[in-house]
């Protein structure tokens, strides 16, 4: 191969070549990156994540030995795949215009060194650039003329005829920084006095400049067309022996093999199978021609050297047409302009056939007997004795033009489709950008149109177009579209985009059909084959499901989209062990955050510990998968009373970005606030969603009701059921006729329990009617004759209606201990009630666990015993109980009140003072220790501050029954009884009527009497 001296090549690049060979270097690079990204990055196919609600149980409420379940939706996530764009790339046009505008330095200063015909030639390719990029229309100076543009040529033009007539001594390189400082000022001023932002400015030039760039394109292929015949012939003749050359017959079938290819594609229609798997891309070849031409350039000059030196003139403007092509070749594959790409590919291939075959006569014609001979003729090949160089473009020329003639100068329609694609793009990115302007929307619909028209086997101009209908939602408008993309030619991305927007549940079918052709034409496509394995689990078509998972799993084994499914489909059909070893055996980074929340919904459906998740940052808006994840991480972590991730979720409600998962949120921050001990706060946080009276609302009044249930605020409980189940949400009926049972009013209690007999839920509906045998027992008639567990029930539930005598003895008989024990801690209580203290110390003693047992009913046991001991006023016992004995979180408060109480008995009123304050504002629904607190306060005669307790205490309990007479009591003395009267009514519906006409006449009593001590004397 024709190489210069390592001499000359050291003083070739110490020149200002050196960076005009980097730059090629950069443009090959750049167009490389966009080969291979370029379609990916244009048309991206996505991940699209779907959530499939799975109910959950995250918690259970105990009433006695009956659990009532606190139901949560889990999401498990689905993905299918969708293509997004087509997409502007206006920092790939930025590339473009920086890769230019260096390159037309070098020209410039290149062009002025030459001749006058060579620099009229130049200068004229120059302005038909600059013309072609349209830059008047940004209204640098007026829209309507072309001042920029004389500017630009004055500026660009008036240097570069200096230096050519006068300035002829200048050094090329301060040349090159001069047209260099000038194309940076030129460029400034365009940039900062376009109407438009600098992203469509740079998209604006580099789509006028289509044209210009596909001719530098087509020149740079032309001269190059025959140098891989070229890079044969002295591959075959290089060899410093003659011994070691090849002969003609090895070059003929080499060229022969080179040629035939090329022609084999051609003829083929632009496809041909290399290897399997390896289709030819004429671009591939282009490379190694443009090697060769730069190597064979210095001796190709006695060809062109009458009218362009070498240096500087050929070596300089051979460089920037290789940046040029390169620039414009790349730019055409990051925006995936196919009728460009074909056009590019279809005339390298052609120009190399028809000019290969040129040369290669024209080599037989002048050196074959030579190449016989082994002499190395690549030396000589451009010093012809019989059949010059310029018939070699001669014939390839005409062979060009007979062809293109015969399809009626295609070529040329596929490069104003590309020129119409980019031009499309440009007024689409600005229609989107001005969504009120109708007109621009409608020209970019008719430039994609005029681009359809001239190629109809042109998908980037119905992908354009579709996109312009998703912008506007139009929907049906995006189906015709993309259903006439694939009509043309078959597509894997479009195929997938298509399906997506069958997304109706009468659009089945219609997807079924897309998904099918689709695979059909594209049998290796693993994204195709998941979303027909999703389509079907709509279905209970079971077996497809798995057919077409396996199929995707077999051409994808490690694709994470495809993984996230298959433990979703073994989730839906409750194979969990498979589940939970395939999560298991997968990676899932913080990357994966599908796989992530499946494996965590997983572990709270199986009870296995769940795997460690990253805690997001509370400033980002989250994605869906992103979402889940985090859902389901702070669902285990709020019943573990974990509060990490509070400050974070509170956060992220308040971000316009999450909107769209504002209930979710809000009611993980209140979760999280009521198992972190700050059931008040909880309340509050979720109150936005118990307002209303939609299905959505109901459930949250649900939740509402079994957090009172669980706190003991059994009135309160029973009225945000009663709201639930009035709108609608039916598995409220049941844990109101328990909330109803445990108020005291069996009657109520039954008709509920009846009514939740007949919700759908079957375990449901056998619960109630459990609850149902409970409610209408007879004692002791049928009380013998029952299971203990429903005598337990039974005993929790109605105890108090027991004969006196046997209030302690029932329990005793009850044969399972732990029923028996469930039993008896219900009748202790209500024997505390009735100050039978020795009664329920000895029922402690022998069925209580240890007070520093660590377990739920060590808890509840701890309750009465403290309970006890405040009756009994034993301080010094009090105390340390306070300070050892265990309480689950949920009944840490009840700590508090011991040592307010404790505090108030050995007389320190102060640190009582704070401590039932702290009480009152934390735990309100201690009904105990907020009537202690306002006594305390009533006998201090601070009646303010006890009315204030109870006041506090009643916003969050409204219906207590106790907290209702203490508040009206505690407005007499306070002066604010015309207050109380609400309190009244409501307690005339909550007490039967002998209760009420009770604490009627001690409230008429105490309030005469307070009338009686403020009355005047006179």
């Amino acid at each position: 191969m024709p190489i210069s001296s390592v001499s000359q090549s050291r003083s070739l690049w110490r020149s200002p070549l050196l960076g005009l060979g980097l730059l090629v270097l950069l443009a090959f690079g750049l167009a490389c990156y966009h080969y291979v990204t370029g379609n990916d990055q244009t048309f991206p196919l996505l991940p699209v994540p779907q959530l499939k609600p799975v109910p959950l149980v995250l918690h259970q409420v105990q009433v006695g030995l009956a659990a009532l379940p606190m139901r949560v939706n889990g999401y498990l996530i689905t993905q299918t795949y969708d293509m997004a764009g087509p997409y502007v790339r206006p920092e790939a046009a930025a590339a473009l215009l920086v890769l230019v505008a260096i390159a037309l330095a070098y020209a410039l200063a290149a062009i002025s060194t030459l001749a006058r015909p060579a620099f009229v030639a130049g200068m004229a390719f120059v302005i038909f650039l600059l013309m072609s990029f349209n830059a008047d229309l940004l209204g640098i100076f007026d829209a309507q003329k072309q001042y920029f543009l004389m500017l630009a040529l004055l500026a660009l033009g008036v240097p570069a005829y200096t230096f050519h007539a006068f300035w002829t001594d200048v050094p090329l390189w301060q040349r090159i920084l001069l047209f260099a400082g000038l194309l940076a000022g030129l460029s400034a001023l365009l940039f900062l006095r376009s109407d438009y932002p600098a992203n469509t400015t740079a998209l604006h030039l580099a789509s006028y400049a289509t044209t210009s760039g596909a001719i530098a394109v087509g020149l740079l292929v032309l001269w190059v067309a025959f140098e891989n015949i070229h890079g044969l012939l002295w591959f075959n003749t290089q060899a410093e022996n003659a011994s070691s050359r090849f002969g003609l017959l090895p070059f003929l079938l080499a060229s022969g093999l080179y040629l035939g290819i090329l022609l084999m594609y051609y003829l083929n229609d632009g496809e041909l199978l290399i290897l399997p798997g390896v289709h030819l891309d004429p671009y591939v070849l282009l490379l190694p021609a443009m090697v060769i031409g730069w190597f064979g350039l210095q001796r190709r000059a006695t060809s062109y050297g009458e009218w362009l030196p070498y240096a500087p003139g050929a070596r300089y403007n051979y460089l920037t047409f290789c940046v040029l092509a390169l620039g414009f070749v790349g730019y055409a594959f990051a925006t995936a302009n196919d009728p460009l790409l074909t056009a590019g590919r279809d005339f390298v291939a052609l120009a190399f056939l028809t000019c290969g075959g040129a040369f290669l006569l024209y080599i037989l014609i002048n050196f074959a007997q030579l190449i016989r001979q082994r002499l190395r003729v690549y030396r000589v090949v451009y010093n012809p004795r019989r059949f010059p160089l310029y018939v070699v473009y001669l014939l390839g020329i005409a062979g060009i033009v007979a062809v293109q003639a015969r399809n009626n100068f295609f070529l040329r329609d596929q490069v104003q489709a590309g020129y119409f694609n980019n031009l499309g793009d440009l007024t689409r990115l600005q229609s989107e950008q001005q969504p009120t302007v109708d007109a621009l929307a409608l020209l970019a619909e008719r430039y994609y149109a005029e681009s359809d028209v001239l190629d109809r086997f042109n998908h980037k101009a119905s992908l354009g177009r579709a996109a312009l209908y998703h912008f506007r939602a139009q929907r049906q408008n995006e189906i015709n579209a993309l259903r006439r993309a694939l009509s043309r030619r078959p597509s894997e991305k479009i195929s997938l985009r298509l399906a997506s927007l069958y997304n109706e549940p009468n659009d089945f079918f219609d997807r079924l059909q897309v998904l099918r052709q689709g695979l059909k034409s594209a049998p290796k496509s693993a994204a195709l084959a998941n979303d027909m394995a999703q389509l079907y689990t709509r279905s209970t078509i079971t077996d497809s499901v798995e057919f077409y998972l396996h199929r995707a799993e077999a051409l994808a084994p490690e694709n994470p989209v495809i993984r996230a499914n298959r433990i979703a489909f073994l989730v839906q059909q409750q194979q969990l062990a498979e589940a939970q070893k395939l999560t298991e055996e997968t990676k899932s980074p913080d990357s994966q955050p599908v796989i992530q929340s499946n494996a965590l919904l997983l572990a709270q459906l199986t009870g296995k510990l769940a795997p460690k998740v990253k805690v997001l940052a509370s400033d980002q808006d989250l994605t869906l998968p992103e979402f889940s994840r985090l859902y389901h991480d702070a669902l285990r972590r709020a019943v573990a009373h974990d509060t990490t991730l509070l400050p974070a979720l509170t956060k992220l409600v308040k971000r316009q970005g999450n909107s769209a998962y504002f209930d979710q949120l809000t009611f993980l921050v209140a979760l999280t606030q009521q198992y972190g001990d700050r059931p008040v706060t909880a309340q509050a946080t979720l109150l936005p969603l118990t307002t209303g009276n939609s299905p959505g609302v109901a459930y949250y009044q649900h939740l509402q009701g079994l957090w009172l249930l669980e706190e003991g605020a059994n009135a309160s409980a029973a009225a945000r059921f009663t709201e639930a189940a009035t709108n609608g949400y039916a598995d409220a009926h049941l844990p109101r006729a328990y909330a109803l049972a445990l108020s005291n009013q069996p009657d109520s209690a039954r008709v509920a329990a009846v009514r939740a007999t007949r919700i759908p839920d079957a375990s449901q509906a056998q619960a109630a009617r459990q609850l149902v045998q409970v409610l209408q027992l007879r004692y002791p008639t049928d009380f013998g004759q029952a299971t203990d567990s429903v005598r337990a029930q039974y005993i929790v539930l109605r105890g108090a209606e027991l004969p006196p005598s046997e209030q302690l003895s029932a329990p005793k008989a009850i044969r399972a201990a732990p029923a028996r024990q469930v039993a008896m801690l219900a009748q202790a209580r209500r024997a505390l009630v009735s100050n039978q203290l020795a009664d329920v110390q000895a029922v402690i003693e022998e069925f209580a666990p240890q007070a520093t047992t660590k377990s739920p009913q060590t808890s509840e046991w701890n309750i009465l015993r403290g309970n006890l001991l405040v009756r009994g006023k034993q301080l010094a016992a009090l105390q340390q109980f306070a300070r050892t004995a265990y309480f689950e979180p949920l009944h840490q408060p009840y700590r508090l009140y011991y040592r307010a109480v404790a505090a108030e008995l050995s007389n320190n009123p102060t640190q009582a003072a704070q401590l039932y304050q702290q009480l009152a504002n934390q735990a309100p629904y201690v009904e105990e220790g907020v009537l202690a607190a306002a006594n305390f306060y009533a006998h201090r005669r601070d009646f303010a501050a006890a009315y204030d307790v109870l006041l506090r205490s009643l916003e969050y309990n409204a219906d207590s029954p106790q907290l209702l007479k203490g508040y009206a009591l505690a407005a007499i003395p306070a002066g604010l009884t015309e207050y109380a009267e609400a309190s009244l009514e409501k307690l005339r519906s909550l007490l039967s009527p002998l209760e009420y006409a009770t604490f009627r006449s001690q409230y008429d009593a105490r309030r005469a009497a307070q009338a009686a001590a403020t009355a005047p004397w006179n």
